[in-house]
């Protein structure tokens, strides 16, 4: 094809995106009894009201998580093969299990990151600093740089959401929530409600409460951190924690 021929690059705006994904639509393969390919470019953008809605009917036929799955089941099992230790709780016995935790781990200096969007709030992190005081051990909040690249052990916090599919744990930034307590410590111990629990990500991300702002962040943990870079060999700890826990309530 001529150079000279190409459509020229179209700016990147809301409009343009419309019409990209409106492409894509026209272009995907339906079976036969669904819904007719959206309109081409230059057809009526999506209206900005529809975006979070719930999703089509259709879109269940190629979705591994029915709406009528044990969610808890399905995120236990997928969580475990993936390298993460599952610790069912009961709600108000939860504190004993993530202190248990944090022993066999061996962790003394932990980092607590509370965000009331989670199962993890102000009232729960102070529940475990208490327990960490009185164990001897010292929970952190908002350590320096420098505290938390070289002196934490572990960080005991909350998560955005829980995907069943795949055993993930959603964390998303914020005003309450850094990127670094995911991501830095050796060993990651997360407090999960049963109620986080979705099917997929397609039904995290139709949450209304995403569809007027996204988190400058969104990080998908399935499991501990790994690469294989060198020869192929599989090396966990490396990116990111070595130990991910989910005690789940």
């Amino acid at each position: 094809m001529n150079a000279d021929a190409r459509e020229p690059p179209l700016p990147a705006t809301p409009a343009t995106l419309d019409a990209l994904l409106a492409r894509l639509r026209a272009t995907t393969p339906r079976d036969p009894g669904g819904d007719a390919p959206a309109a081409a470019p230059g057809g009526p953008a999506e209206p900005a009201e529809t975006r979070g809605a719930p999703l089509p009917a259709d879109h269940l036929d190629l979705r591994a998580v029915p709406p009528n799955a044990d969610r808890v089941a399905v995120f236990t099992a997928a969580a475990t093969a993936a390298g993460v230790t599952v610790h069912r709780a009961a709600r108000l016995a939860w504190v004993p299990v993530v202190l248990d935790v944090l022993e066999k781990l061996g962790a003394r200096r932990i980092l607590l990151e509370a965000a009331e969007h989670t199962a993890f709030g102000a009232a729960e992190a102070e529940a475990v600093a208490a327990a960490l005081r009185a164990a001897g051990r010292e929970p952190l909040v908002r350590p320096d740089d420098d505290t938390l690249f070289e002196h934490v052990d572990a960080a005991v916090a909350g998560v955005a959401a829980a995907i069943a599919e795949t055993g993930t744990l959603v964390t998303a930034t914020g005003p309450q929530t850094a990127r670094g307590t995911s991501l830095v410590p050796p060993a990651l111990v997360v407090l999960l409600d049963a109620a986080q629990i979705v099917g997929d990500l397609l039904d995290y991300f139709a949450d209304p409460r995403l569809a007027a702002t996204l988190p400058a962040n969104v990080n998908l943990i399935t499991g501990p951190s790994k690469t294989a870079d060198i020869e192929g060999v599989l090396v966990t700890g490396v990116h990111g924690p070595g130990h991910v826990h989910c005690v789940l309530r």
